[in-house]
This record gives C-alpha cells, sequence and structure tokens, in this order.
C-alpha cells in the first residue's frame, strides 16, 4: 500500500478497520443473504467498516451509514449491501435505493470528515475527489425498484454479486474498479 494510505489509514480508530488474515471482512446479520464479504488485502487499497454505533458518541441521534468503505489511491467507493428476497414487500415510503444513496452520502460525510481532521493533525492534503456510490445487492434477488430521488452528482450504481448459500462473497479491487 502507498504511504501515504498507509498513514492515513494507521490514524483511523481500530473500530473502523475490517483486518482479517489478508482480507478485510464485513460481516452482516445471520437472517442477511449477504452476510459475508472479504475482499484480499492486496495492492493500492483499504476497506474501512462503517457501525452506526460509532457514531452515537457524536450525535444525539444515530445517523444510518453505509456497511463499508474501500479506499484506493484513485477513488472512495462508498457500498452499500441489501438483501433482497424473492418475496420481499416494498413499503411506498421506502424504497432500497433511496435509503441505501442516505446512508452513502452520511458515510461521505463522515469520510471527508476524517479526511480534514487527518490533513489538519498531520499537516497534509490527503484529498480524495473521486468518490462512487455502490449498491450491492444478491444476483437471485427481485428487480430494484428505480429511484426517484438520484442525482446526476452523486448516482447510485445497483450491482449484483453473486454469493454461495452461506451468504459468503470474495470480491477484489477490481471489482470496484469495473463498475466505475
Amino acid at each position: 500500500m502507498r504511504k501515504d494510505l498507509q498513514d492515513f489509514y494507521s490514524f483511523l480508530s481500530e473500530e473502523l478497520k475490517c483486518e482479517n488474515n489478508g482480507f478485510y471482512v464485513i460481516k452482516e446479520k445471520k437472517d442477511s443473504t449477504i452476510r459475508h464479504i472479504t475482499i484480499k488485502k492486496y495492492g493500492n487499497f483499504f476497506v474501512l467498516k462503517q457501525k452506526d454505533g460509532f457514531k452515537t458518541g457524536l450525535f444525539k441521534e444515530a445517523i444510518s451509514s453505509c456497511d463499508f468503505i474501500v479506499v484506493s489511491y484513485d477513488k472512495v467507493y462508498f457500498v452499500e449491501l441489501k438483501s433482497v428476497s424473492d418475496n420481499t414487500k416494498y413499503n411506498n415510503d421506502t424504497n432500497p435505493l433511496d435509503k441505501a444513496l442516505e446512508q452513502c452520502k452520511s458515510s461521505q460525510l463522515l469520510f471527508d470528515y476524517l479526511c480534514s481532521a487527518y490533513n489538519l493533525q498531520k499537516s497534509v492534503n490527503l484529498n480524495f475527489e473521486n468518490k462512487q456510490f455502490i449498491y450491492l445487492y444478491p444476483g437471485k434477488a427481485i428487480e430494484e425498484k428505480k429511484s426517484t430521488n438520484m442525482n446526476k452528482k452523486f448516482p447510485l450504481i445497483p450491482k449484483a454479486v453473486e454469493c454461495n448459500n452461506n451468504g459468503y462473497i470474495e470480491l477484489d479491487l477490481d471489482f470496484f474498479q469495473k463498475i466505475g
């Protein structure tokens, strides 16, 4: 990993890190279709996990966040996982894509804050201007409704992923680079 990325990663709280034996590991609830994602640690990137509880010390009310953030030397990917089963009924007020976009935007605010704090503390100008929001859902999920709240500046890219019967998925940085 590039030294500037490594220094930034080292600066961050252990609560945000998800390293485990050469992989970054993101775990979801046991009843989710996508339960376990591993991303091999190889190249110029790192992965941060998102827990809403991390922010409860900062805000009076919990603010939803995306599930994880992939930070590479040239782009930051904010990723939300949604497990949608074949028998899901949508509440007219809640569209999964709109909710995922909101969660990604919330995580972007936190990430921008972390970058600003790092730059101030270390007197550097580490900048991640190129950002992308991604919505991952199981390949066997029903077709998602189109979001009515998308804008051109921060599009949310839905992407189906195939997971095994246990809900496991293995990804790499190339997967994200090919989306964007």
